[in-house]
């Protein structure tokens, strides 16, 4: 007969909610676990385990039930968002700008304690409001940026729009736009890159997935109209997954490009510092990272050719062609301005 003894584990001095949160992922991923097994990933006891799942279902109302053939525990629908923090429009405005406050404390050791609790928090908003911290490596440097008021009043806006499910509409002037266009859009998630805001959602008008920087949003109304279903699949991370920052190509259909760049002295040990993207890959040419090939995975080539371009004379694109024009076409334009 299997002990279920209550002699408390390293895992008891696991604070509740950390528990909850083991528990509810390894039921999430439908392999029926029983309570022996979620004892042992948790580090508790069994009776303690039985506790938290009462408490999820009686208290979270979390559809969790134990299924007697499979001898484990499942969902009995899907739980698209965990239930233990529930975010008002001044909480998520209220992080938007302790975010941006925390900015000069960047490369901390606070801030490493900062960065790991706001992803706790996004995690708990179901992907609505995503926070992206980068590692910054010491070679980079943080200035302070000041937020507009224009700016906190949209995000504000927004929030109550996303946390809701209503429709939004506004102005907004694309950069390659000479006018504001009105646009309407299902807001699906508000997410933070390298200190700009952008809103992800589903463009009404065109049917199709689309973003915009919160800067350049004008006149936003927010409807008083039933709200809308969030797709329970959607998570703004695997959406850009294949971005190289925000922007996502409006017809990123078929194979991602392979980019290829090349770059030495200074700017290949200060790129190879820092993770840019999840598929990124490194190789050393000559010692003492002198040299290097840096590689990527992206569905564009909007992003990376700035940031190419951003190392100089340091940096050359191998692969593929289509990149390599496009940076070639962009230094003899500036280099046009500079004969003058």
């Amino acid at each position: 007969m299997t002990s279920t003894s209550s002699t408390p584990r390293s895992g008891e001095t696991r604070r509740p909610i950390e528990r909850i949160f083991r528990i509810h992922e390894q039921v999430q991923r439908g392999r029926f676990p029983n309570c022996r097994q979620l004892a042992e990933k948790v580090k508790v006891t069994q009776k303690t385990v039985q506790r938290d799942i009462n408490f999820m279902r009686d208290e979270l109302g979390l559809p969790i039930e134990y299924d007697r053939v499979r001898h484990g525990y499942y969902y009995s629908r899907p739980v698209g968002e965990f239930p233990l923090l529930e975010m008002n429009v001044e909480d998520a405005v209220a992080l938007f700008l302790a975010r941006k406050a925390l900015a000069p404390l960047l490369n901390s050791p606070l801030e490493a304690t900062l960065r790991e609790s706001f992803r706790r928090l996004a995690r708990s908003l179901g992907g609505k409001v995503c926070f992206n911290w980068s590692d910054i490596d010491q070679a980079f440097s943080v200035r302070e940026i000041g937020v507009a008021k224009a700016e906190i009043a949209v995000f504000e806006k927004l929030s109550r729009a996303v946390l809701q499910s209503k429709v939004v509409s506004f102005d907004y002037r694309k950069l390659s736009a000479k006018e504001r266009e009105r646009r309407s859009l299902r807001p699906y998630s508000l997410i933070d890159v390298s200190g700009g805001w952008y809103l992800i959602g589903h463009d009404l008008d065109r049917e199709a997935m689309r973003t915009f920087a919160l800067q350049r949003i004008k006149g936003l109304r927010v409807s008083e109209k039933k709200g809308f279903l969030r797709p329970d699949d959607f998570r703004a991370e695997d959406y850009l997954g294949e971005s190289f920052g925000v922007w996502r190509a409006a017809d990123a259909k078929g194979k991602p490009h392979r980019i290829r760049v090349r770059l030495e002295g200074w700017a290949a040990r200060v790129a190879a510092e820092r993770r840019w993207h999840p598929s990124q890959q490194v190789k050393e040419l000559r010692g003492k990272g002198e040299r290097m090939e840096i590689s990527f995975e992206l569905a564009n080539l909007e992003e990376i050719t700035s940031w190419v371009l951003s190392w100089g004379a340091q940096a050359e694109v191998v692969a593929p062609k289509a990149l390599r024009t496009r940076v070639s076409g962009e230094i003899n334009k500036a280099a046009k301005l500079y004969r003058k």
